[in-house]
């Protein structure tokens, strides 16, 4: 059994005293409080929050947690989040199953594209490498015409297979599989992107520490 503990809503900047993230309006997300409600994720639903298909970049024989990442690749607050994800990646990925589901937020028009080459290099094995090329090259594509072109340039570059990539982009599979995470998401309530949820819960963190996620991961694993 897993300790029951508050997991995190994470937006990514501290800004005047509280934290910011990409919101589901065309509206900067409110800043959080210490007083946000914590969310938790009724048994009923917990399918939608975690699918037995879904993506995962850790695969532990015996999880003793769940972390689970609602991401857009547009939202700049998510590239700033990858950074620590890596981290509780190497730091617990014997032990965390961390989950990665796509929220591509209808206001950014390259979101749903970006997601769909991250899972079509995901059939490559090589979900975590797109995802950094998309985080680290955000401002070159985010407002792009041409975005497949670009995707499909980074692609080359991390030797991806580009007839599979292609295929996999426009593939009615990977439409379906963002379009079902994007669904989810909005099914949960989810308000906006970076939120992370763990064994179900979901909390709004005070800053972007590290520690704001090791600490309650720490709490989960009876550390």
């Amino acid at each position: 059994m897993h300790k029951a503990v508050p997991s995190l809503l994470i937006a990514g900047l501290l800004v005047s005293g509280g934290v910011v993230s990409c919101g589901t309006s065309s509206e900067p997300a409110a800043p959080a409080t210490s007083a946000s409600v914590t969310a938790t994720v009724p048994a009923d639903q917990q399918d939608k929050l975690a699918p037995s298909d879904a993506r995962t970049i850790t695969n532990p024989a015996d999880p003793q947690a769940t972390l689970v990442l609602f991401t857009d690749y547009q939202c700049p607050y998510c590239a700033m989040m990858d950074t620590l994800i890596q981290q509780a990646k190497a730091d617990y990925g014997d032990q965390v199953e961390i989950v990665v589901r796509n929220y591509p937020l209808p206001k950014h028009q390259n979101a749903e594209p970006s997601a769909r080459a991250v899972e079509a290099a995901a059939e490559q094995g090589a979900l975590q490498q797109m995802a950094a090329k998309v985080f680290e090259h955000q401002q070159d594509w985010k407002n792009a015409s041409d975005v497949d072109g670009i995707f499909t340039g980074y692609a080359e570059e991390l030797g991806l297979d580009l007839d599979q990539f292609t295929a996999d982009y426009n593939s009615h599979a990977i439409k379906a599989r963002v379009a079902r995470d994007l669904q989810d998401a909005q099914d949960l309530q989810v308000k906006g992107t970076p939120t992370l949820y763990l064994n179900g819960e979901a909390l709004q963190l005070e800053s972007v520490a590290y520690s704001e996620i090791r600490e309650p991961l720490d709490a989960a694993l009876g550390n």
